[in-house]
């Protein structure tokens, strides 16, 4: 086990490593972007924690001595260690797909018709996607980004808005009414599609003024089949208006009533301060969709 109380700081090693590479303390400063007096400041740490002078003066730049070589050797092979174990890292990550997670409503409903533009679009990044309406463990799952449905509040993680969560009733045009829909309570017979994910019931109880034993209830196991069976004409359904605006654009699918849902929404949700190169372009794609 390593004694890291024993050890000088890093930032000396790297100063020392740079001075010795380049044999100038203003050459080293400019490597790494601090001033002269860092560099020597970093040296005279280092001599002081190993008793011995490392580095001296050679003409107009600066050598290490017979010790300050010692030790720079060592520098050498161990932080060539270190960058290769980080490349190797990278390389593994980079070879490993790009995971995404989603719900089904989400996959099924907006991704699904657009993905095959991502690909178009960046043919060297292997896209997973994993739908699945149970929230991610980014810690052990191997999981890169999630898109999630509600209010963008989850401790730990980056969350950004993607799709407005609307919610709307819908039905096939030969259920809709004749006539446009004042409120709901004028819906009170009909019979309702939903599916038996948690907290589904919620939605349409909750913010829609229903009562669980006043309703007609069909459910099925995805919204990918709630909404085949809506476009079939057996019932009427609450959706995100996000998700089904190509259903609303062909007339599939026909808007009987609306009611706002202020803040809920689709997020884009990763882990803070883990931001790849792919995950930015992903991002980027995903929001030149919105």
């Amino acid at each position: 086990m390593i004694d890291w109380r024993a050890l000088p700081s890093l930032p000396a090693l790297r100063a020392f490593d740079a001075a010795v590479r380049t044999g100038s303390y203003s050459e080293a400063a400019r490597t790494l972007n601090v001033t002269h007096a860092a560099i020597a400041q970093h040296v005279r740490a280092l001599e002081k924690h190993f008793g011995q002078t490392l580095m001296t003066r050679a003409g107009q730049g600066m050598a290490p001595t017979p010790e300050g070589a010692l030790l720079a050797t060592h520098l050498t092979e161990g932080f060539g260690t270190i960058a290769a174990g980080c490349a190797r890292l990278s390389d593994i990550t980079a070879m490993r797909p790009f995971t995404l997670s989603c719900t089904l409503a989400f996959a099924e409903n907006w991704l699904m018709p657009r993905v095959s533009d991502f690909w178009a679009k960046h043919p060297d990044i292997e896209l997973a996607i994993l739908p699945n309406n149970a929230l991610v463990n980014f810690k052990t799952d191997l999981v890169d980004c999630a898109v999630r449905y509600g209010h963008g509040a989850w401790p730990g993680l980056t969350a950004m808005p993607l799709l407005t969560g609307e919610f709307i009733v819908v039905a096939a045009p030969q259920l809709a009414p004749a006539q446009p829909v004042g409120n709901m309570a004028e819906l009170g017979d009909v019979v309702w599609v939903t599916n038996d994910i948690p907290g589904e019931h919620h939605v349409l109880v909750r913010d829609f003024g229903f009562h669980a034993p006043d309703i007609r209830m069909r459910t099925f196991a995805t919204n990918g089949l709630v909404l085949a069976a809506v476009r079939s004409g057996l019932g009427f359904s609450i959706q995100s208006r996000s998700l089904i605006g190509r259903d609303l654009a062909d007339g599939t699918l026909v808007e009987v009533f609306a009611k706002p849902t202020e803040g809920l929404g689709y997020w884009i949700v990763h882990p803070e301060g883990a931001e790849t190169q792919r995950l930015r372009l992903f991002k980027r794609w995903l929001l030149s969709h919105a």
